[in-house]
């Protein structure tokens, strides 16, 4: 999928396919919206780029989150192509990307989503963003740092491309209390995945998911545009038609959960990814033990609605079951009880639960790495790019 220009040539669902009897769009394809790429403002909380619909709007709002050695150059195609379906998407430059901090670029994303929600900064996506509609998408390293963020920030939606954890495991503790719905899109495992480290624990997200692994994938399809050296040392090279799988799930990901399209829902049925000789490790959970609610705090689906958690929120009946089950926040910033994640505000909860106050990332496109040929890799790496410069 490549990077597109301000204006997307195919109408949303131009190409049809027929599956179980029904026509899917091919959410890989061009949306219809046309969009502007300029520089993030200067009051963004980040460096970057910024995607923008031509339209009014409001618009839900994306921040697409690099890895390691990376830039937002490897991010700009998927948010021009989450652009074309009517999203404002922001593309953030995180500090040092060849020794990444978890911490300092989850801290990052969460600037990026207040400052943009809000309606005084001045930018190209002014007026256009619905606060109350926010995703996260990160690839390799950002998505750790997205991750840790989500657990603060709980968007109603989370992509994870191929994601890598840090020496911390900081992802693995904030991923294991992250309620928002998740779609987390793996390759095989190499050194630059930590061997599919992920994979390990990729089950334990207590919300909502779609999780599955594209066949054939290596780290680098989870770049739109894929650096000139991931190829060597991950795996194998980017592939177009493997990249269509990460970025057009995640578009019907994005499509469904933040502007509640169920056609688009329909194509992340269990049915429906099944049966895509495609995909492979397909587990689909569309009930979660606990949920994001809209005022920005979790509950616990546990059974009993009387108890108070200590962190300010009560507990609720099972997911949709009842809607008179909302949620009163206090706003603590404790954590809740074993079934559910933190209130909101004070320090963020229990989003950084490794209790590290910024981890390392480092080599292996997207992780500190503890073991010797991963950090080989990296040095390689460095020294092949430096070569390069001169």
């Amino acid at each position: 999928m490549a990077a597109r220009g301000c204006r997307a040539g195919f109408a949303l669902g131009a190409a049809l396919v027929t599956l179980a009897g029904s026509a899917r769009a091919d959410y890989s394809a061009a949306g219809p919206e046309t969009f502007a790429t300029s520089d993030l403002p200067a009051d963004a909380g980040a460096t970057g780029k910024l995607v923008v619909p031509t339209g009014a709007g409001p618009y839900p709002l994306l921040v697409a989150s690099h890895g390691w050695s990376a830039s937002p150059d490897n991010q700009i195609g998927w948010a021009q192509h989450f652009a074309s379906y009517g999203f404002v998407v922001a593309v953030p430059a995180f500090p040092n990307p060849l020794s990444p901090d978890t911490m300092t670029n989850a801290h990052i994303i969460e600037a990026l989503v207040a400052s943009l929600s809000n309606p005084n900064t001045v930018s190209p996506a002014r007026g256009k963003v619905d606060a109350a509609r926010v995703g996260l998408e990160g690839h390799s390293a950002g998505g750790v740092a997205t991750t840790v963020a989500a657990a603060a920030v709980r968007p109603q939606a989370v992509v994870l491309f191929d994601p890598v954890d840090d020496m911390a495991a900081s992802g693995k503790a904030a991923y294991a209390t992250m309620c928002s719905p998740l779609l987390a899109i793996f390759a095989g495992p190499s050194s630059c995945n930590n061997n599919a480290g992920w994979s390990a624990f990729k089950a334990t997200s207590p919300g909502p998911h779609v999780l599955f692994d594209v066949v054939g994938s290596t780290h680098c399809d989870g770049e739109n545009n894929a650096r000139a050296l991931c190829g060597p040392f991950c795996g194998g090279a980017a592939d177009p038609a493997r990249q269509n799988e990460y970025g057009g799930h995640a578009t019907a990901f994005f499509l469904w959960r933040l502007k509640g399209d169920q056609t688009a829902a329909g194509a992340l049925a269990q049915s429906a990814l099944a049966a895509d000789a495609k995909l492979a490790n397909v587990s689909v959970q569309n009930t979660g033990t606990c949920t994001v609610v809209a005022d920005g705090g979790a509950t616990d689906s546990g059974s009993d609605a009387s108890r108070p958690d200590s962190g300010g929120a009560s507990d609720s009946g099972f997911e949709g079951t009842d809607a008179s089950h909302g949620v009163t926040d206090g706003g603590g910033g404790g954590t809740s009880d074993s079934g559910g994640s933190g209130g909101s505000g004070g320090s963020g909860g229990n989003n950084d639960a490794a209790g590290t106050s910024g981890s390392a990332g480092g080599c292996g496109c997207g992780v500190a790495r503890a073991d010797v040929p991963g950090a080989a890799v990296g040095l390689l790496a460095l020294a092949l790019l430096r070569r390069r410069r001169r």
